[in-house]
């Protein structure tokens, strides 16, 4: 009686063992099979981003980002840039500034004061208004065409057709400004000869 009560529990111990195993080692494939999953996604991941009005999808992957974004951003950006007055110049010069590149921080700023002494000078307010937006995502450059409206006072002072390229650095997760010229048509990524003038 004894000894078959023993053998009893000795065989449910026994079987208690082996289902234990079975499921530490059904665990332990679990594991690998997850850690060999975040591996082979590792550095594919992408982030959605929102920026400040949404008219298009848009994505970022390492160090890449997609030519919508790249799009979305350059407009905002010129916008900040050339849609100013007097009044909300120095508030749209610091905004922009604050995600310029910071290799070119220094640059972008001088030529930002360039601009802020001539729109203080002649009390000038200027209006772009893009009529086309083309991106070149492998060199992370947008170049924006249209009408550059330019008042002096309550004068219309020039309308002309222009071009503009905004160039882009996407460092830690943020896409910051490096470029921000005045380009041609014939050479609306300024490629040509490396110069452009300052935005005027």
């Amino acid at each position: 009686m004894k000894f078959s009560k023993f053998t009893a529990e000795r065989d449910n111990q026994r079987a208690e063992i082996l289902f234990m195993r079975i499921a530490v080692g059904g665990l332990v494939l679990a594991l690998l099979a997850n850690a060999g999953a975040s591996l082979s996604v590792a550095g594919s991941e992408r982030t959605i981003l929102v920026p400040p009005e949404v008219h298009k999808t848009f994505w970022v992957s390492g160090q890449k980002v997609s030519a919508e974004y790249l799009q979305e951003m350059a407009y905002w950006y010129s916008g900040l840039a050339l849609n100013v007055t007097p009044h909300v110049f120095e508030y749209q010069k610091n905004l922009f500034l604050k995600y310029a590149a910071p290799s070119e921080y220094g640059r972008l700023q001088a030529e930002y004061g360039a601009r802020t002494e001539f729109i203080r000078r002649n009390n000038a307010a200027t209006q772009f208004s893009p009529q086309s937006v083309i991106p070149d995502e492998a060199a992370m450059k947008v170049a924006l065409t249209g009408v550059l409206l330019t008042w002096v006072g309550d004068k219309k002072a020039s309308e002309k057709q222009t071009t503009y390229v905004v160039g882009f650095q996407y460092l830690n997760g943020r896409l910051h400004v490096s470029e921000f010229k005045e380009t041609s048509d014939q050479d609306p990524f300024g490629a040509g000869n490396g110069t452009g003038a300052a935005p005027r």
